[in-house]
């Protein structure tokens, strides 16, 4: 069994704007190269389980939002936190964004 492997009954769930933040990603790489979208959905991606398996592993990012955690995938940060069935995946941002204004702009959800 390798540090990866967990229970099925554990999941990891995405909000609508963390889909779309991977959505858009695909879509910006894409119209130069798919190739190059996958690999950075890839890059991306490949983080899921270990977050999952090690919830702990990103920086508390309470600032933000209350239980949010961080992440580094390339040049993109997933924002994530733990729930009662895993993690849940909050959003996925480009590192040089604004960050603390796009999570200003986002109704406050329940830790």
């Amino acid at each position: 069994m390798n540090d990866l492997t967990v229970p099925k009954s554990v999941r990891i769930k995405f909000s609508e704007r963390a889909l779309t933040d991977l959505e858009e990603i695909w879509v910006y790489f894409s119209e130069t190269s798919e190739q190059t979208a996958e690999k950075v959905l890839k890059q991306i991606t490949s983080k899921f389980p270990r977050l999952l398996t090690f919830a702990q592993l990103g920086i508390e990012r309470n600032d933000l939002l209350i239980g949010l955690r961080s992440f580094p995938a390339g040049k993109y940060i997933i924002f994530y936190r733990e729930t009662d069935f895993g993690i849940e995946i909050v959003r996925v941002l480009h590192g040089s964004r604004d960050i603390q204004q796009i999570f200003d702009e986002m109704i406050p959800l329940e830790p």
